[in-house]
């Protein structure tokens, strides 16, 4: 074996020792520097996605079954919503039809896309996820149902779009229609942001007039501050870790920002990354990657599925993946980057026999480094990493 792919190897096993204590990570989609960028907690640099230094950046959100990151910026004369692969982080122009888009949320299941605008007295577009067929679902001139709208946020679970006015927290069904307030806010100046904790069913938002993040039921009651904050321009839960991310925009008080969070009840509030010239653009995606103990339980399902090491691992540029099926059941069998992004699908919601199966993956175009394969069933999912040195 060369120097090399020696080295490749020990680096792997280094990186495999951290994420594996570490079990998680977080992925974050932020603004600094007028520039939206993702970081992965723990990594040494995050990469520039869009510059945002003439035409700013305002909302961001992140498919990464999909394989996308969409965002909300301003245009020369309106507002566009671009993409980009997570792969090549190439971008491409989806939509212009908005006068003034800011807070964005995706519908995967139903490949629908959900936008703010700010412009007059406010409304929410919906298109679908490349841009296509945008249609204003709720205006607020007559009732300003939308006024001061800056973000928005949808309980899927229960066909919800949640949004943030100048004197509420508000909801209606995704078509638009069964328009109701959730909680009244006595403030003079709109919030700039809005998540829902599906889980828990509460719904967060920012009060900007006393520098405040505030939270209550899905029915309006249990009304109450989370987290004294300075200036917050944007928020977004880790479900999976639990916790409560939210930008401080210090543009009046010196400049710069910074990215904290804490639990979802504001407690244990910790600095997660400094900023500057940021935005009201937040996102975060937790990447669970399995523990040493996990990983044995994961390895094999007698009683359902087994999914076995791949072989040869490491590889250059071809391995094969084999599993087996006790049962006839529906299969899905993905593999994932170190970041948790999905490069490529093997097998898609397939019906497949019982029995032993098995499938070549071809790595050519992808770099060296660390993967993982994940075959998901209705008796669960198992993971599994492999190497590619090229």
């Amino acid at each position: 074996m060369n120097s090399t792919k020696k080295l490749a190897l020990a680096i792997t096993a280094f990186l495999l020792t951290i994420f594996y204590s570490a079990n998680c990570v977080a992925q974050i989609y932020y603004v600094s520097d007028d520039t939206l960028w993702v970081q992965t907690t723990g990594d040494a640099e995050p990469e520039a996605i869009a510059d945002g230094s003439s035409l700013p950046v305002y909302g961001v959100v992140a498919d990464q079954e999909g394989g996308y990151v969409y965002w909300t910026q301003d245009a020369a004369f309106g507002s566009e919503i671009f993409r980009a692969s997570l792969n090549s982080l190439k971008q491409e122009k989806i939509n212009e039809e908005s006068e003034s888009a800011r807070g964005i949320a995706l519908d995967i299941d139903n490949e629908k896309m959900y936008w703010a605008d700010l412009s007059n007295d406010g409304a929410i577009y919906r298109a679908n996820l490349d841009g296509t067929e945008a249609e204003i679902i709720l205006a607020g001139e007559s009732d300003g149902a939308t006024n001061g709208i800056l973000d928005l946020d949808l309980d899927l679970e229960n066909q919800k779009v949640y949004w943030v006015k100048q004197g509420g927290v508000m909801r209606a069904n995704m078509d638009g229609s069964g328009v109701e307030t959730v909680v009244e806010i006595n403030s003079f100046v709109q919030p700039t942001a809005i998540v829902l904790d599906i889980s828990s069913e509460f719904v967060y938002w920012t009060d900007t007039s006393t520098d405040k993040i505030m939270r209550a039921s899905f029915d309006g009651s249990s009304k109450g501050s989370v987290v004294e904050v300075e200036s917050p321009a944007a928020l977004d839960i880790d479900a999976a870790g639990s916790k409560l991310y939210w930008v401080e925009d210090y543009l009046f008080s010196g400049g710069g920002g910074a990215i904290y969070r804490s639990n979802l009840d504001g407690s244990e509030v910790e600095l997660v990354k400094e900023t500057s010239f940021t935005r009201n653009a937040l996102f975060v995606v937790e990447i669970t990657i399995p523990t040493s103990n996990e990983r044995e339980q994961l390895h094999s399902n007698p009683a359902k599925v087994s999914l076995k090491s791949n072989y040869p691992n490491p590889f250059n540029p071809q391995t094969v993946i084999e599993y087996q099926l006790t049962e006839a059941m529906s299969v899905t069998l993905n593999v994932y980057n170190f970041l948790g992004q999905k490069v490529q699908s093997l097998v898609q919601d397939e019906m497949q026999t019982s029995g032993s199966h098995h499938i070549v993956f071809d790595a050519n175009t992808l770099p060296s480094g660390m993967y993982f394969y994940r075959i998901r069933t209705r008796a669960g999912s198992i993971t599994k990493q492999m190497t590619l040195i090229k």
